[in-house]
């Protein structure tokens, strides 16, 4: 199950650039939605995601120039890294280490999203209702996905909560607490073998 989160989220992570607040209250077009998407370089932030089984998952993500850090905190400590063509899932408390490539899950269709203007417009729906605006995805290259949506806060413009359904069900991501003056060094996104060197 986490496994196959994590890969959902790598789908999910590249709308989180979208943090920047813009001041004015209005209807938005895919002009300022590209805009906003583009503003962050990296940040770090906390979330909490609800699962299909009921359960609820914690933890804190890290994001910096096309690379993701994902550190999975409750129930269960997960950390998922991805970079370029490679990334690592570890079970902390499975001891369990896998590498793969990213390309070959939503990791690549993730990466569209900085260059949202020239996302066909038959591919999702952008929609403005009173202080909420919503970006329904209509058409979506990632087979475990049947359902995804992304929902911001007018006045100002903030991405509040990131919902996607499969086969298992319904799952909602809300992220808070982020923070743009995020500490990145040559460890950070580190894949070496959290298992050797325990």
């Amino acid at each position: 199950m986490y496994k196959k989160n994590i890969k959902i989220i790598i789908y999910i992570i590249f709308y989180l650039f979208s943090f920047y607040k813009i001041t004015q209250a209005k209807d938005f077009n895919e002009e300022d939605i590209q805009n906003y998407f583009q503003k962050l370089n990296e940040f770090s932030c906390n979330f909490i995601q609800a699962n299909p089984d009921g359960s609820v998952s914690e933890g804190k993500m890290i994001y910096s120039n096309d690379k993701i850090k994902i550190n999975y905190i409750k129930p269960s400590k997960i950390t998922f890294i991805a970079k370029k063509s490679k990334a690592m899932y570890y079970n902390e408390d499975l001891e369990e280490l896998h590498y793969f490539n990213p390309n070959k899950t939503a990791f690549s269709i993730f990466k569209s999203f900085f260059k949202f203007n020239e996302m066909p417009k038959e591919n999702y729906n952008l929609i403005n209702n009173n202080n909420v605006i919503k970006i329904n995805l209509t058409k979506v290259d990632v087979e475990e996905i049947i359902k995804f949506e992304v929902i911001f806060q007018n006045s100002p413009l903030e991405l509040k909560k990131i919902q996607w359904t499969t086969v298992d069900g319904n799952s909602i991501f809300s992220i808070y607490n982020l923070d743009t003056q995020v500490m990145i060094n040559k460890k950070t996104f580190s894949m070496a073998s959290p298992i050797l060197n325990n």
